[in-house]
């Protein structure tokens, strides 16, 4: 039986690069207050800190995303 990898998120990505390679992420940064536009171009732990957001909370979202919801 072989295992599936589980998904990272490469938080020094942009968000736009995290959205273009797993489009199902985008919900996950719009339920955040994160949009493609004026925040798509920074990286993702940029936006964590400028937002005071809770990082880990967030790529375990983006992941479970990726993953199909489980």
């Amino acid at each position: 039986m072989s295992i599936a990898a589980i998904p990272t998120i490469d938080c020094s990505q942009t968000v736009n690069e995290i959205v273009s390679r797993h489009p199902e992420t985008l919900a996950v940064f719009t339920a955040w207050g994160i949009d493609t536009c004026c925040g798509g171009g920074h990286p993702v732990e940029a936006v964590v800190q400028r937002h005071q957001l809770d990082g880990e909370a967030l790529c375990n979202a983006l992941v479970l995303a990726i993953n199909g919801g489980k």
